[in-house]
């Protein structure tokens, strides 16, 4: 056994012994992978679970529309038109033109095809130098894949972030200068998924590096890699952090980015209505919270951060430290939602799996501890399953076919024309949801050149004709409702009341305006036939969205292959981690090629750009895994510097 300082080049090999040691590791690895293969399997089925039960046509959540136009609008008028999380418009279309299918499949595919490839990636961190007991990473998946479905519900770039994030955590784990390289690449496709995001990750980091310095610096070398760790970590942290911020930047280049606002929050916000923002986001926790299982999943949690070793401990520990502050701060001031760093904080089910462990070691009898750890699974994991059966789409076929139907009337009006949509509903709650939902929804629809013509009005139609906001007596509304028409330009505009839109049916036979078979109602006169546009969006149906989804995780599995086992590659121990974190991997290239070739010029409208972004991302992974085989076959006796540590030594 040879010791190196720091472990900074560190790779790993199959140490010599005796045959029986040799076929157990075999035999052991082969179990693992299997198991990798099982889980992904499983949460594949879960992540596609509400769609066959409900046979939803479009994935589910609230934000699906904001994705929709946002990968429809980047991708035909340029990604600076939708540069707010620019990684999602470039990943989505990807994947949609590679696998020829819709944006509408496409969406859902992503956003389900992410609940896996983060789940195996937290199988892989928990996994960590490949020593950790197989309970640990087991629970850890397992939970870590109950805890996706709180961000399967829409949250798409968040949900690439966390993907990205613990497999970065993993890769740093592992102390190879090839994981560090790796996983800042893997923190900057993630930070460019969700920037806003990417704040909390990096607090993570830092406060993870802080404490392994500090470790590092304790006499009688009670943590000899900790310092080494902190330099790793900082190392991938600010080459991520200078992608990030350069990325962010080449999207500036263009078209100025598009207003408005793509949910609720955004509207309070932006008026600066903070109490009630606040409300909505503490309101938002309360009815959340029990999902999380907090007393038993805290408890686990606490008693894993105990039970954890090296650098995996640290960086989970302190990734629930930066929760436990942020929480609460949310909560204190609304400036972010503090349920939403709940969902993020994937350290809470890893760190879980750790506790299993814990109490597997007080019970001391396998036979025993083995189903108390599956009882206790299962207790954590029933809400998250039973709230995520219930699971709801917010688009309908009909909607989207109004809609389309008003985006080939708007295309008969000159460019520039604002296109003006109303939405109101008896209900004060559903009629402020309409006034985001319905801009992402309008957008989505309407021919992508006239996307920035889209405005949204909040009343009754025919307040809006006589120019004059509506007022309900409701103070968020009626404010809501000012702010909409002070939003409009002063030029003429064309009308539209789609009745899926709004829920007053006598709104489509509003004075003024024309109806149109009865599904919407406009000022703007139309002879003949119209004619259908090109690329206009169509509902799915759930066996088309399963097999997209099922080809976009192999598609992430294929791409990413290379680049996990040039990684972390170096042993067969390390084998079951690689394929875990391939998905994450492969998502992450998938997000930062195409984005790299769309900003030098490439149009992403055409199918050879997809194919080109999918050969680069994967190849690059391939050919540096052969470089790297290829060194190591001229150069075997760099293979003996080993640094093989007992669980209870890797601090």
């Amino acid at each position: 056994m040879i010791r190196s300082p720091g472990d900074v080049t560190t790779t790993d090999t199959v140490t010599t012994g005796s045959t029986h040691e040799i076929r157990t590791g075999s035999a052991r690895t082969a179990i693992d992978l299997l198991l990798v293969t099982v889980l992904g399997a499983v949460f594949l089925r879960v992540a596609v679970w509400p769609t066959f039960v409900h046979r939803y046509p479009f994935g589910v959540g609230p934000d699906m529309p904001v994705y929709l136009w946002w990968s429809r609008v980047g991708t035909a008028e340029g990604i600076s038109l939708v540069g707010e999380r620019p990684g999602t418009p470039a990943l989505i279309p990807t994947v949609a033109s590679a696998l020829g299918i819709g944006l509408v499949p496409a969406v859902a595919a992503v956003q389900y095809a992410l609940m896996p490839a983060s789940a195996l990636a937290a199988a892989a961190l928990a996994r960590g130098r490949g020593e950790t007991p197989r309970l640990a990473w087991l629970a850890g998946a397992v939970l870590a894949g109950a805890w996706t479905t709180f961000l399967g519900g829409g949250y798409l770039a968040n949900l690439a972030l966390v993907a990205a994030f613990l497999a970065a955590g993993a890769c740093l784990a592992r102390r190879t200068r090839r994981a560090t390289v790796a996983a800042a690449l893997l923190l900057a496709g993630g930070g460019l998924a969700h920037p806003e995001f990417f704040v909390v990750a990096v607090a993570v980091l830092v406060a993870t590096a802080s404490w392994s310095w500090r470790d590092g610096r304790e006499p009688l070398g009670a943590a000899p890699h900790a310092r080494a760790d902190a330099g790793r970590v900082l190392a991938a942290l600010g080459a991520s952090v200078a992608l990030v911020l350069g990325g962010i930047l080449a999207c500036l280049i263009g078209p100025a980015r598009l207003g408005g606002d793509t949910s609720l929050d955004g509207m309070l916000r932006r008026t600066g209505q903070w109490a009630e923002l606040r409300s909505v986001y503490v309101d938002r926790l309360v009815q959340n919270w029990r999902r999380y299982a907090p007393f038993m999943t805290t408890a686990l949690a606490v008693a894993g951060g105990v039970r954890a070793r090296g650098f995996t401990r640290r960086f989970l520990v302190a990734w629930a430290l930066v929760t436990a502050a942020a929480v609460p701060l949310g909560v204190l001031t609304g400036w972010y939602p503090p349920d939403r760093i709940l969902t993020f904080a994937f350290c809470l089910p890893i760190l879980a799996g750790f506790g299993l462990v814990w109490i597997g070691e007080r019970i001391g009898r396998p036979w025993l501890a083995w189903p108390i750890g599956i009882v206790l699974v299962t207790l954590i994991v029933a809400p998250a399953m039973r709230d995520w059966r219930a699971q709801q789409t917010y688009v309908s076929p009909d909607e989207l076919y109004d809609l389309t139907y008003a985006g080939r009337i708007a295309s008969t009006t000159p460019p520039g024309t604002p296109l003006v949509f109303v939405v109101d509903d008896p209900s004060i709650e559903d009629a402020l949801f309409r006034l985001s939902h319905g801009l992402n929804m309008a957008r989505a629809a309407v021919p992508p050149d006239r996307a920035a013509d889209v405005a949204m009005f909040l009343g009754r139609p025919q307040d809006l004709v006589a120019g004059r906001p509506t007022q309900r007596g409701d103070p968020v509304y009626d404010r809501a409702s000012a702010d909409s028409l002070a939003q409009l330009p002063e030029a003429p505009f064309a009308i539209f009341v789609v009745r899926e839109l709004d829920g007053d049916p006598a709104a489509v036979t509003a004075s003024g305006l024309t109806s149109w078979n009865g599904i919407l109602a406009t000022n703007i006169p139309v002879q003949g036939s119209l004619r259908a546009g090109a690329g206009e969006l169509s509902p799915s149906d759930p066996s088309t969205i399963a097999r997209a989804t099922l080809r976009t995780f192999l598609l992430f599995l294929v791409i990413g292959a290379g680049w996990a086992w040039w990684a972390l590659g170096g042993s067969s121990r390390y084998a079951a981690g690689a394929l875990a974190v391939a998905p994450a991997f492969g998502s992450t290239l998938l997000t930062l090629v195409p984005l790299a070739l769309e900003r030098l010029g490439a149009d992403p409208d055409r199918g050879w750009v997809a194919g080109l972004a999918c050969g680069v991302a994967g190849g690059i992974g391939y050919a540096l895994l052969i470089v790297r085989l290829a060194g190591e076959r001229r150069h075997p006796g760099r293979e003996k510097s080993i640094v093989q540590r007992p669980t209870e030594l890797d601090a």
